[in-house]
């Protein structure tokens, strides 16, 4: 049986060290109900901006140019007039200027103040890239966000890279940009392009929100809108709609069609605001006047369902304004519009037209960043379908909506890098997306909930699967699928280990397990480090192969000395303990050290045991933290709810509660008890993270139902405290808790 040996510190926590109690998020007044006169206030200001402005531009200012432009979009300091923002746009490209190159991009992609054109967007974006650098590196923090859009969108010619986007924006942040701030909190929020880390999301809405008010009652448009989407998200601490209401309805009455789309919304809903479909339709036409394709959408839905004073349904009017609304860059009426394309057309030529025309829009949606239009679009080249088979060009969008967090694009990867199809097989990035499955977004209140929990369920038993393998020390790659035949006597070792892997995985052959263990045996017989391990774990378990301690330990013995890390941290643990051998704690150590060095998680962890206790040799504190971080950024359970404890108490390390709390629920996640019982009191006592008495019932019902003591009778004690809907909020998150695997993040992204 293999394992890795546990230390006992981090185990049961002090409930003593869980007791400051920070004051609940959102208490301070809001400033929206004094906006109205700082906007008075401010009005004069705006409008001398933007006749400054005006003014460098007719002079021939390219960058006044771009200014101009933005500022007649917004309605600040100048009334809204989109036709004239898009030829201020037109004449800085014209000049050459890169952000003014970007903004007719922009504009033509979604119809503002033009008619929409996305071959010439995509034209005048091409052109931007190449000049925005310069001004990022002049301190220029819109042509900063610019750049950092473009790596986000993967539009301009620049491939997508969500974590090249991030940072670029971090890089405007630390110049004080808080809009760039805000746009980092929305990838640690969503997982792209960084591990997910709602904690740090949250952190970040927090520092900007005020911000943004100040920016907002000094007139600026986008701080007034920004301020009133974190306003009405839960993403800061708590949802205030009203307070939300009253930052974007002065833009909205004042033209700016992005805030008049939203109170639109706002209305539709009843958020905020008393339910009004007269009032959400009459919002949603002044934007949709403007070519707001989110507006002409949703004027689709009303119409759809009968809510747009029209009468009864009009799926005929709702189908021409979800057109219209994706024709103007709308991603997701782009996709839909595909979607209703399926299995439409009676004869053959029709339905081959209809397949190309479901083909363009998916393509569209997928080119603006869609999810689901990039998962269509790849199933779309791999089927054949409207378009010519591309395995290649099927992989490249599978993997574009699976670094969007799309389950089933997830899924797919997965299996394509399984069975080598399109790509060299790799079993490392088969367990690569499959790990990042099971990180899908847990709002229970999303559409996709319940459809991503099972295929994170799904993708849970495939990797236990896929990793029991790898761990019995089946290669990660194995190479060639097809025409491989069975090598000869005297082939190379490796050659002879790979056809016992093919055997044992049933690529490109049938599975047989009892010949793959023959041609291990005689792999191992002439010194394979590889063939050795997968030997000895199977003498010491007996599966196909007799049980036999003291070959077990000769064949770990063999691989370790040849290097192998798995097999020596193995060995480690069979000498510590005195498993088929007699106890030596200093030659454990010695193994332990070949497979920490080795990049084993688990060595690495045991060699920091031993080092941090004294046995096998001399106590090394710093050590011993180094190696317990090391592991811990592998993943390793144990090394986080151990660097948790140490960051913690301050033990080796600087107090950090949030650094603590993260690596606790890291842990907690991949189901360590003692981690969830330790981030459950952090939740209790909000400590590195916000009070949450709802979260530590759901972590001390987990850590109960594995047994921990101390952890079933905290929860018999929380749970008469919190209301009934506190309860069954509880009790619904622990009934639909799923594992997180942890995801090595690198070159995968």
């Amino acid at each position: 049986m293999r394992f890795a040996y546990i230390f006992g510190l981090s185990g049961f926590l002090s409930s003593t060290l869980f007791s400051q109690v920070p004051p609940v998020p959102g208490d301070a007044p809001t400033r929206g109900a004094a906006l109205p006169d700082k906007l008075k206030a401010a009005a004069p200001k705006l409008a001398a901006r933007y006749a400054a402005e005006l003014t460098k531009a007719k002079a021939g200012d390219a960058l006044a140019q771009h200014e101009v432009s933005q500022l007649l979009v917004w309605g600040q300091g100048v009334p809204v007039n989109l036709p004239r923002a898009f030829e201020w746009a037109k004449k800085s490209a014209a000049a050459g200027h890169a952000l003014g190159r970007f903004r007719v991009g922009l504009m033509y992609r979604f119809g503002t103040g033009v008619e929409p054109d996305e071959k010439k967007s995509n034209e005048y974006l091409k052109q931007a890239a190449p000049g925005l650098p310069a001004l990022v590196k002049a301190g220029n923090v819109t042509a900063t966000r610019a750049l950092g859009l473009l790596h986000y969108r993967g539009w301009g010619g620049l491939e997508m890279d969500k974590a090249a986007a991030l940072k670029i924006f971090e890089q405007a942040a630390k110049a004080g940009d808080p809009f760039s701030m805000s746009k980092m909190a929305d990838q640690y929020w969503a997982g792209l392009g960084a591990r997910r880390d709602r904690d740090r999301a949250r952190k970040l809405y927090r520092e900007t929100l005020p911000i943004f008010m100040t920016l907002g009652e000094q007139g600026s448009v986008q701080a007034m809108f920004w301020a009133g989407n974190i306003w009405a998200s839960q993403r800061h601490g708590r949802r205030d709609y009203v307070e939300a209401i009253r930052w974007q309805r002065p833009i909205a009455e004042q033209g700016f069609a992005e805030a008049e789309f939203m109170l639109g919304a706002r209305y539709s809903k009843g958020q905020g605001v008393e339910k009004n479909d007269v009032l959400a339709m009459e919002w949603y036409r002044k934007a949709a006047s403007q070519g707001n394709s989110g507006a002409i959408n949703n004027i689709g839905w009303m119409l759809n369902y009968g809510r747009a004073g029209e009468g009864a349904a009009n799926s005929d009017k709702s189908i021409e304004h979800y057109r219209r609304a994706a024709e103007r860059g709308n991603a997701v009426s782009q996709n839909n519009v595909g979607l209703r394309l399926k299995n439409e057309g009676d004869t053959e030529e029709e339905k081959a037209a209809i397949l190309k025309e479901r083909f363009q829009w998916h393509r569209r949606a997928a080119e603006n960043d869609n999810p689901r239009g990039q998962f269509e679009l790849a199933g779309m080249y791999d089927a054949g379908q409207g378009i010519e088979p591309n395995l290649a060009l099927a992989v490249k969008w599978y993997r574009r909506a699976a670094e969007n967090d799309n389950a089933e694009a997830q899924l797919a990867l997965s299996k394509i890098y399984q069975g080598g199809r399109g790509v060299p097989q790799d079993h490392r990035l088969a367990l690569y997306w499959l790990a990042r499955l099971t990180e899908f977004n847990r709002d229970e209140d999303n559409q996709s909930f319940a459809r991503d929990r099972e295929a994170a369920k799904s993708a849970l038993d495939i990797h236990g699967q896929l990793s029991a393998r790898l761990n019995d020390g089946w290669p990660v790659r194995i190479g060639k699928s097809k025409g491989v035949g069975a090598p000869p006597e005297d082939a190379p070792p490796a050659s002879l280990f790979q056809h016992a892997a093919r055997l044992i995985f049933g690529i490109g052959i049938e599975k047989n397990e009892p010949e793959a263990l023959r041609w291990v045996l005689r792999a191992a017989d002439r010194g394979l480090a590889n063939a050795q391990y997968v030997l000895a774990i199977r003498y010491e378990q007996g599966r196909g192969m007799p049980l036999d301690d003291k070959k077990s330990f000769e064949f770990y013995k063999k691989a370790a000395d040849q290097g192998h890390a798995a097999a020596a941290n193995q060995l480690g643990v069979k000498l510590l303990l005195g498993e088929s051998a007699k106890r030596d704690a200093v030659m454990a150590r010695k193994y332990f050290i070949r497979a920490a060095e080795g990049g084993h998680a688990d060595g690495m962890f045991n060699f920091a045991v031993q080092l941090a206790t004294g046995k096998g040799g001399p106590v090394d504190e710093a050590l011993a933290v180094k190696w317990y971080q090391r592991a811990a950024q592998l993943g390793q359970p144990q090394a986080l709810n151990e660097m948790g404890v140490r960051l913690l108490t301050g033990q080796g390390l600087p107090k950090n509660t949030e650094t603590a709390a993260r690596s606790f629920r890291l842990a907690a996640w991949q189901g360590h008890t003692d981690a969830q019982f330790n981030f459950a009191g952090l939740c209790r006592a909000g400590q590195g993270v916000d009070v949450d008495e709802v979260e530590a019932f759901v972590w001390l019902c987990q850590a109960a139902l594995s047994g921990h003591e101390v952890a079933a009778v905290q929860l018999s004690a929380l749970s008469p405290k919190l209301t009934v809907a506190q309860r069954q909020a509880a009790i619904s998150k622990a009934n639909t808790w799923l594992p997180q695997l942890h995801v090595q993040r690198g070159d995968n992204q």
